[in-house]
């Protein structure tokens, strides 16, 4: 059946009707979407990724840039602002980080715990308290010991008589001979007391061996690893050729005074394996060309994969490793396995 002139242009009329109430609706949800999809991406241009919590040693000097990284949604590194704590005593801090991107920001709360650091030191220092003691009482000993030796003496006769000179001299001459053998008794008597006081610091002096410094080295530990200053160019072929440490990321150079990173590296199972002796508060001294010693405290222990990411929580430490920045400060790095690595993180 046809339909007729007359009513095509009433169906045209309600088509149009139709389409133009359906499609602002369309237009409005569409549009309603990707204002969503804006706030979410927005909500992703700033980042801090770090850990909530950290222990850390007694230090003067705390970077957080050090632990914690701001990026955009480029991945692109922020400047992370922070405040200020004292992490030279021990006890439990908050610290508020926050990052900004236009206007687009993000804000951390983490809680940095400062342990107390054992003193070595004082503890060797009062081990040999009791010998000292035992050495003043046998001192005080033999002081009293020649208060002995008068009786010794009174042996001399009152009842020679004067004009028998000839008897006075061979009578002298006898009394001489046994006043001469008590007083050498009495020696050899104190002679082993003073041999005691005389031993007792020297046994203490060899408790506690001195470790010699060389150019170029790093000690800790009782260990003492030669490295040498190589850089991203030639550090690898360097620790694979022989038993040394090289220099790879930060300043290829080491140097204690160039307020700068330096990141080492080196073989485990070789000569980097006693790195897997360090924990937290230890001291790394080390040596540079110009024989100059610097002392860094360690101050944080990772796990990262072979692109510096944190194995446990994601967190990427490539430029925390690898970089320049964050004060006079070293780097170690050695092999766990074929994808994993140990990081030391240790500040002047």
């Amino acid at each position: 059946m046809k339909v007729s002139k007359k009513k095509q242009p009433i169906i045209l009329v309600v088509i149009v009707c139709l389409l133009l109430a359906i499609v602002p609706t369309l237009f409005s949800s569409i549009s309603d979407a990707h204002v969503l999809s804006k706030k979410d991406q927005a909500e992703q241009f700033v980042k801090i990724y770090g850990a909530d919590t950290l222990t850390i040693s007694p230090c003067s000097s705390f970077h957080p840039q050090q632990y914690y990284k701001a990026v955009d949604e480029k991945s692109q590194p922020l400047k992370l602002n922070y405040t200020k704590i004292n992490t030279s005593k021990p006890g439990r801090y908050a610290l508020v980080l926050s990052a900004k991107n236009g206007k687009d920001y993000d804000e951390r709360t983490v809680f940095i715990t400062v342990k107390q650091k054992k003193d070595k030191a004082s503890s060797n220092q009062k081990e040999p308290a009791p010998n000292t003691e035992e050495a003043k009482s046998e001192t005080a000993e033999a002081s009293k010991k020649p208060t002995q030796s008068p009786p010794v003496q009174q042996e001399e006769p009152a009842t020679e008589k004067p004009s028998e000179l000839q008897i006075q001299d061979e009578q002298a001459t006898v009394e001489t001979v046994p006043n001469e053998r008590k007083h050498n008794e009495a020696l050899h008597n104190e002679t082993p007391n003073h041999k005691v006081i005389h031993n007792e610091p020297e046994a203490t002096e060899t408790t506690a061996p001195t470790q010699k410094i060389q150019l170029n080295q790093l000690s800790f530990n009782g260990h003492s690893l030669p490295y040498q200053n190589a850089g991203q160019g030639s550090g690898q072929g360097l620790i694979d050729s022989g038993a040394v440490i090289a220099t790879w990321g930060g300043n290829p150079v080491q140097s204690g005074n160039d307020n700068q990173n330096t990141h080492f590296i080196g073989h485990n199972p070789g000569i980097f394996a006693p790195l897997l002796t360090l924990s937290g508060g230890d001291s790394i001294i080390v040596t540079d060309s110009g024989n100059i010693a610097t002392t860094y405290i360690v101050q944080g222990i990772i796990q990262v994969d072979d692109s510096g990411r944190d194995i446990h929580s994601g967190q990427d430490y490539w430029d925390q490793i690898t970089s320049t920045s964050g004060g006079e400060r070293i780097t170690l790095q050695t092999c766990l396995s074929e994808t994993h690595n140990l990081i030391v993180f240790a500040q002047a």
